[in-house]
């Protein structure tokens, strides 16, 4: 409850914060997991966390936590390197019952000793529905499952 009080205060806003993934909704199995020497690192970066949806009083948290399992949950691991997955650009909007958002990620994948760059990619994912901004959750997860598929047949294309 501390948290929520004090994610209020610092986002200077009386809006409902929601986390992106509901609870139980992303559990499930790792693909990334079967090579312990694979990393994913998940960030947000030039994007608000909470996430303000314009039109509507809610602001969605745990973009970081959110993308991170989004990615491991479709991704192929590759041994030896690490992929940073930064969340770039985000916006989110309410207007006559559709909610809206708008994503764009840019992961690179390096070898996770000495730190050499191997490639990096650029994902854009856009999505909307007939839905409450409260109930729109499941929008922005869908989007960055998208991503994370995205992702993970980009790197199977990827020569190992």
């Amino acid at each position: 409850m501390r948290a929520l009080i004090a994610l209020v205060i610092v986002c200077g806003c009386s809006r409902d914060i929601i986390p992106v993934v509901p609870d139980g909704f992303a559990q499930g199995a790792s693909t990334a997991a079967a090579d312990p020497t694979f990393q994913v690192v998940a960030r947000v970066a030039g994007v608000k966390d909470p996430l303000p949806v314009g039109g509507a009083d809610v602001a969605f948290a745990d973009l970081a936590t959110s993308l991170d399992q989004a990615v491991r949950r479709s991704v192929p691991p590759r041994h030896d390197n690490v992929l940073t997955v930064e969340l770039i650009a985000g916006d989110a909007s309410y207007k006559d019952t559709r909610f809206s958002v708008s994503l764009v990620v840019r992961a690179t994948l390096r070898l996770r000793f000495g730190d050499t760059f191997i490639a990096q990619k650029q994902v854009v994912c856009r999505d909307g529905a007939i839905v409450a901004p409260e109930k729109a959750a499941r929008v922005i997860w869908s989007c960055m499952t998208r991503i994370g598929q995205d992702l993970g047949g980009w790197l199977e294309d990827l020569p190992q």
